[in-house]
């Protein structure tokens, strides 16, 4: 992603002086527009009134603006005309009576040198970042993209990437600054309708064009597990990581409630920041603390870590020290950032006043040894297979038909039981036998982050209620994983495979999460009630049909696919504003449609 945080102050401050810091012909030729998907909490809220306010860019329709959109190629031409037109004393409305409403704007385009014929394939399809570059780099006069920064050398832009002349232009007039302290620019992936607004305000507004320094990337960044602890006032945690020879600590090893008892550490992940608190009170009674039985193997590589631009927050100040990610997820913390000391071959953080402790068995440690594989993707499956067949889904919460009174005592005895014996969650669970998906997804992560492989909680919706399920980093990608759902609830033991290292695509049939990869578009968008129903040809159509349906307030409807894999779930009803109180439905095979019933609040 292009990073457009660096100086959001610097930028407001800079729109009150705009009439003396514009650029000549850059002033407000618009009234001010609202639009109800960009309320004034939205990040991008003061880019999106600045470009519609100079003209440069318009609402997509209905009082829309559509910010997560995919800008299109034909609407960066667009823009890039409008740029020009403006900058040289026009207003911006170009010539939208072609046979398709760019017509005007790519012939402008082509005669003023922004564009070359033949030099896109489509014009309706989402812009790269490379080409978006390549656009806007040749909008203005050459004389307006002056350098003040001195970048010769991005980690992700060579000499064979397409436009990387003008994305060179660009970071050294501070228009682009990348998604991380070495200028990271992702070229191939597409960018919303948003972050272009941004990107826009700074070609017409130069006073506000970042300057900066880009970090020297190390030149191996792999990360290896270690095997080591780290003891937090005497509590051990396993999950420390070597990176280029210094130790990291992930964010998700300390958030285990495994690990700390009173569950009292927590870490927030703002914009530009993280936040990190740890235990600090632990009462007068012994502090419960798990007997190890197996550490993560050393020197198992886990994968690449990118360096990120958060700042460490501890007890409100800013803490100088690097946090590392896996492709923008997975936290690791410098440990010498947080204090802590070597100690041996492991690490010491003194926070306080050391607590009495008191051993417990580590249940879930036992069985890692027999479970590890010679790939990480083999380990995986090994241990959803293992928790699936060890674990049975709470009948006290959901019990499944012809569950007797006398079992249902049975489970409420062996769960009290085990929570008089036990401390920890894990190994509740594992010596009942017995529990939800919560449960499933913090012993998944436990064994995951012990055996090696970064392992992260995700919580949404999944079936119609909340959930809890797992995402894993394996070959270099973050995968889902949902040992639930691949445990149905049954008087019948059943494993299945069809939620285990799986896409987002997959996932969305059944779930529903916030998060970048969720395959669904931020905002509603009103031209998805143009959609035809009874002609669905992918899931991704379906969803949007689905969601334009309830946002309509239709009560009964039918959507009809017209080929296999156009089926994209109901999940996405939660991604959006929708009143409904019930919804019911399915596929009726006597019709060949999706047949729904809604109610409304």
């Amino acid at each position: 992603m292009v990073r457009l945080t660096r100086s959001f102050a610097a930028l407001a401050l800079a729109f009150t002086l705009l009439t003396s810091a514009a650029l000549a012909g850059f002033q407000p030729i618009r009234e001010a527009e609202t639009f109800s998907d960009v309320p004034a909490s939205h990040w991008a809220a003061d880019y999106v009134s600045q470009c519609c306010t100079l003209g440069l860019m318009t609402g997509t329709g209905g009082g829309y603006f559509s910010p997560a959109a995919q800008m299109q190629v034909a609407e960066a031409i667009t823009l890039s005309v409008r740029l020009r037109d403006i900058y040289q004393g026009g207003d911006g409305l170009l010539d939208q009576s072609g046979v398709h409403w760019y017509d005007g704007a790519v012939d402008q385009a082509l005669e003023l040198g922004i564009l070359s014929q033949g030099e896109f394939d489509r014009y309706d399809r989402p812009a790269t970042r490379a080409e978006l570059a390549g656009l806007l780099a040749h909008a203005l006069p050459e004389t307006e993209y002056g350098a003040i920064n001195q970048i010769t050398a991005l980690p992700d832009v060579t000499a064979s990437t397409p436009y990387a002349e003008e994305i060179f232009t660009l970071y050294s007039a501070g228009i682009l600054t990348g998604s991380d302290l070495y200028g990271t620019f992702t070229p191939a992936q597409n960018i919303t309708r948003a972050e272009v607004c941004a990107l826009a305000c700074r070609l017409a507004l130069p006073e506000t064009r970042e300057r900066f320094t880009l970090a020297v990337k190390p030149a191996d960044t792999t990360v290896r597990a270690t095997g080591r602890k780290l003891y937090v006032d005497g509590v051990p945690v396993y999950g420390v990581v070597d990176i280029a020879g210094a130790f990291y600590i992930p964010v998700e090893a300390l958030d285990d409630p495994n690990v700390f008892s009173n569950r009292s550490f927590y870490c927030i992940q703002y914009e530009d920041s993280l936040t990190m608190r740890f235990p600090s009170y632990y009462g007068d009674s012994a502090v419960p603390v798990l007997n190890f039985w197996a550490a993560p193997p050393g020197g198992h590589v886990m994968g690449t870590a990118q360096l990120s631009s958060l700042t460490l927050m501890m007890d409100g100040q800013a803490v100088q020290g690097p946090i590392y990610t896996l492709d923008g997820k997975y936290p690791m913390v410098s440990l010498e950032a947080l204090g802590a000391v070597a100690d041996g071959v492991n690490f010491r953080l003194n926070l306080g006043e050391a607590p009495a402790l008191a051993g417990e068995d580590d249940l879930a440690g036992g069985p890692l040894a027999g479970l590890q594989r010679a790939t990480d993707r083999e380990t995986v499956i090994a241990i959803h297979d293992y928790l699936v067949n060890t674990l049975t889904y709470n009948p006290l919460v959901s019990a499944p038909s012809g569950t007797t009174q006398a079992k249902l005592e049975q489970v409420e005895q062996l769960l009290q039981q085990a929570n008089d014996t036990y401390a920890f969650p894990n190994n509740v669970t594992l010596a009942s036998g017995y529990g939800v998906c919560q449960n499933y997804a913090e012993l998944f992560r436990t064994m995951c982050i012990r055996s090696g492989i970064p392992c992260i909680l995700v919580s949404g919706m999944g079936n119609g209620g909340p959930h809890a399920w797992n995402q894993v980093y394996v070959d270099g990608e973050w995968l889902y994983v949902d040992c639930t759902f691949d445990d149905p609830i049954s008087s019948t033991p059943t494993l299945r495979h069809d939620y285990c290292l799986v896409g987002p695509e997959t996932m969305a049939v059944r779930h529903y999460w916030q998060g970048e990869d969720y395959p669904m578009p931020a905002e509603y968008d009103p031209a998805w009630e143009q959609l035809d129903p009874n002609n669905i040809t992918s899931a991704d159509m379906f969803r949007k049909c689905l969601v334009a349906q309830v946002m309509q307030g239709k009560t009964s409807f039918s959507l009809r696919t017209t080929k296999s894999g156009a089926y994209g779930g109901t999940g996405c009803l939660y991604a959006y504003d929708m009143w409904w109180s019930y919804f019911q439905g399915g596929y009726n095979s006597a019709t060949g449609t999706y047949d729904y019933q809604v109610e409304y609040w």
